[in-house]
């Protein structure tokens, strides 16, 4: 599905070029009469920007898909790691996990650390590491 939406998307902008570029050029022909050249310009710009918008559209649904997509897989692999260390890990080893640079890897551990209320802790040699509380919680026992 995915697929067939970057090939339309793919499609409809590259026509949409077309017909517009039709468009744009169509006042310029002189070799055409006017009401033709009229007719070629409102041609181009009716059939170039509904398709312009629908190509655009699919591909900002494709690109808001690929962020969700993404948010889920760094999600997925911050809870992975904060389990695998025990709620202990430093940038590097959430980026070398996530794949993603160091930079990118503390943004999203600053925004996990106010989330999560984790503290931060700092080693011998000025490594900082974060950690995050994996609290085992017990249910409420009845009080009655």
């Amino acid at each position: 599905m995915k697929l067939l939406r970057q090939i339309a998307s793919g499609v409809l902008l590259s026509l949409s070029m077309l017909f517009l570029m039709v468009a744009a050029l169509a006042p310029f022909d002189e070799s055409e009469p006017p009401e033709e050249r009229r007719d070629m310009l409102l041609g181009g710009l009716m059939l170039g920007v509904p398709m312009m918008l629908g190509g655009g559209w699919l591909l900002w649904g494709l690109r808001r898909d690929w962020r969700e997509e993404e948010s889920d897989r760094l999600r997925s692999l911050f809870f992975e790691t904060a389990r695998a260390h025990n709620g202990c890990f430093s940038v590097m080893q959430f980026a070398m996990a996530a794949n993603i640079s160091g930079n990118m890897a503390k943004q999203y551990l600053d925004e996990r650390a106010k989330e999560f209320e984790a503290n931060f802790e700092v080693d011998e040699q000025g490594g900082v590491f974060y950690r995050f509380p994996l609290r085992q919680f017990e249910p409420p026992q009845d009080l009655s």
